[in-house]
């Protein structure tokens, strides 16, 4: 519990004041029956009570917020099942949901004290109030025990996420870092594959009462009189709902998920084609990885890329083909081939269509578009068609099949981005084009099945067992592909060098003077230019002026700091957060302890960028910011936080130790120029 906390922890605290609202939002949506399946809840109530150990939340504040949540989501679920008891058909169908029938159970047994027992468990949480309300409950009985639930369990909640805040602050230091990672992802996918199956559980019962709540509304006065008045209309609706035939419900809600994917495909496209701000963080992302990439975990992500090239993705398609065919499941085989033969057209006119080139500093040489990315578009209409298939042939549960589906997806998808073979952008577009493939795939799949004309006889036991001879065959091939992957590489990009006659030649106006966050959000302007022999020599006279040098944000760092943050040690030398000049990220980081009137705004950061300036006698231009990240509110704090007075004190203590201005600088007055000493 404690390790997926590791991951709400974060944006919580980042919301600040509004953490009451988000923590209040999450235990309502999980008193909901509908969605307390999917919202972890619980979890975001007990990363709350971290916060209010290490300071930021209120106790009581925060319970009252939980408790007011708790309530309204338990009124919703209880009205639920009072408007659908007397229209809900099938009840017994509607009791094999095993968590519905549990809630049941436990109302028959309890009474009104299910309310408050049911709160504690999960799932159930929702459900109860639905039973309550399917079961006849009096308006009275129910809030009087719906309350007499809520404040135990806002209480109970706040308090365990105190205790674990505590708890992690005293043991987390005895943990790798390897082990950690490790639970988290362990524990992610358990949490997720949990999650789905409790959600594909209640789907059935849902629908149901979903439906007798609209047959309720249906019989409305009013509203049965606008019916009675457009029957034509009405059935179309009614034909649209049809569970029996595909060309109902199925069908309905194929085409509701195609307009919508692919309304958010056209805005990603037309954001690429306007030049939005997804362009301009394509270029600061792909230099910020560019920046920290190393050996090992190039070599893991061209091992997962390769699972999305061609090469692979053929065998792999040509397999499932010939199994689908010695199971006689025509209908799949049809799905999978539209799926897969309509994304490979598709992305391969549309990298002709957009004409993106790639990025320079990609790992592998690669002479087709970057716009979208084909591996993305590859890893969901292969590879998520691929689980449709598997599960709809019954090989697979349901959630196994949506989880690995989705865990292929990221891996490529990611692995292009690391490896700079695709800007994010690129894979967001391509994952879209995939879901657009594959929803059509599963179209065709679902009215042949529907239709009956994927029937086929099966075939004898010796094609049968020739075919998966075959499909073996193939998957091994695939397997073969993967790891003898060794695509051509790109030669090492480098900068060409601009030579000045000497440091006072570099006009500091001309200089690009913003600084951006990752996100593109303006930060600090450039406000000092230092001429040394290298990076060293800049930070040794750094050192010498009383500042501390910061590790850069390497994905081990930033990981640490944020495991630091929950145990409430937070490491300032950590550089968490890298800022860009030109697109490019900081090539070094400094902090220097706050003190005095800084205090409150935090502790000050030095950050430098190698520039392409050299001096004729070889002195590089190493380009600066310096000041407070976080920005205060009032005019006095954005003067003690600003750039000049932190500048001004880092040059006269570069200068005490030997620096000097360029004899004729031609620099301007917001950027001053320094000369190190050669030695």
């Amino acid at each position: 519990m404690s390790i997926s906390l590791d991951q709400i922890l974060p944006s919580l605290q980042a919301l600040g004041i509004f953490g009451y609202w988000l923590v209040g939002l999450a235990s309502l949506l999980e008193a909901f029956f509908l969605t307390g399946v999917v919202i972890p809840g619980t979890l975001i109530v007990e990363a709350g009570g971290i916060l209010v150990q290490r300071g930021l939340l209120d106790f009581f504040d925060l319970a009252w917020f939980v408790a007011i949540g708790s309530v309204l989501g338990a009124e919703v679920s209880y009205w639920t099942g009072k408007l659908a008891m007397n229209r809900l058909p099938g009840r017994r169908r509607i009791g094999q949901s095993a968590a519905l029938a549990r809630a049941g159970a436990l109302f028959e047994r309890r009474g009104g004290m299910a309310l408050v027992i049911g709160r504690f468990l999960g799932p159930v949480a929702g459900l109860v109030p639905l039973a309550a309300g399917m079961a006849g409950m009096s308006r009275r009985q129910f809030l009087i025990w719906n309350c007499a639930g809520s404040i135990p369990y806002a209480l109970a909640h706040v308090a365990v996420g105190c205790f674990l805040g505590d708890v992690l602050g005293r043991i987390g230091g005895s943990l790798t870092r390897v082990a950690v990672l490790t639970g988290i992802v362990l524990l992610a996918l358990l949490v997720l594959w949990t999650t789905l199956y409790s959600a594909l559980r209640l789907l059935a019962p849902a629908r149901a009462i979903v439906s007798a709540v609209l047959r309720n509304i249906a019989d409305v006065p009013a509203m049965r009189r606008r019916i009675r008045a457009h029957p034509r209309a009405a059935r179309w609706v009614e034909a649209r709902l049809d569970r029996t035939a595909f060309s109902g419900l199925t069908l309905s809600l194929l085409t509701v998920i195609f307009i919508y994917v692919g309304a958010v495909w056209i805005d990603s496209a037309f954001d690429f084609l306007m030049g939005g701000p997804i362009v301009q963080l394509d270029v600061r992302l792909s230099e910020l990885i560019h920046h920290f990439q190393s050996p090992g975990p190039i070599r893991v992500a061209s091992f997962v890329t390769a699972v999305g090239a061609w090469q692979v993705v053929l065998p792999v398609v040509a397999a499932a083909l010939v199994w689908l065919m010695t199971e006689a499941r025509r209908g799949l085989a049809a799905g999978l081939l539209v799926s897969v033969i309509g994304n490979v057209l598709s992305v391969a006119a549309l990298k002709l269509a957009f004409g993106r080139p790639r990025s320079p500093l990609g790992v592998f040489a690669e002479t087709s578009g970057s716009f979208p990315s084909g591996h993305a578009a590859a890893s969901v209409a292969a590879y998520g068609m691929l689980m449709y298939v598997v599960w709809r042939a019954g090989r697979l549960r349901a959630e196994t099949a949506l989880l690995s589906a989705g865990l292929i997806a990221f891996a490529i998808g990611a692995s292009r981005i690391y490896l700079i073979e695709h800007y994010l952008s690129d894979v967001l577009n391509g994952w879209l084009v995939g879901a657009l493939w594959v929803t059509l795939g599963i179209a065709v799949a679902e009215w042949r099945l529907s239709s009956g004309s994927a029937a086929a006889a099966p075939l004898a036991n010796g094609a049968r067992i020739a075919g998966l001879a075959v499909a073996l065959g193939l998957a091994v091939l695939a397997a073969t592909n993967v790891w003898r992957h060794d695509h051509p590489r790109n030669e090492t990009f480098q900068v060409a060098y601009q030579i000045l006659k000497d440091a006072a030649a570099l006009d500091g106006s001309v200089l690009p003077t913003p600084t951006e966050s990752l996100m593109g959000s303006p930060v600090h302007p450039v406000s000092l230019v230092v001429f040394a022999r290298d990076e060293a020599a800049l930070a040794d006279a750094i050192l010498a002026t009383g500042w501390a040098a910061s590790r850069l944000p390497t994905p081990g760092l930033v990981f640490d700091a944020l495991l630091s943050a929950l145990q409430g040690s937070e490491d300032p030398t950590i550089e968490t957060v890298s800022h860009f000049w030109r697109g490019q990220p900081n090539d070094l980081a400094f902090v220097r302890p706050a003190s005095g009137a800084m205090t409150a705004l935090g502790d000050p950061k030095l950050r430098f960028w190698r520039s392409e300036f050299v001096t004729a006698d070889g002195l590089r231009a190493f380009v600066g910011t310096v000041g407070v990240d976080e920005t205060a509110e009032t005019e006095t704090a954005q003067i003690i936080g600003s750039g000049p007075p932190l500048r001004e004190a880092l040059v006269q203590g570069l200068m005490t130790h030997g620096a000097a201005m360029p004899a004729s600088s031609n620099g301007s007055d917001t950027v001053v120029s320094l000369v190190l000493p050669r030695e």
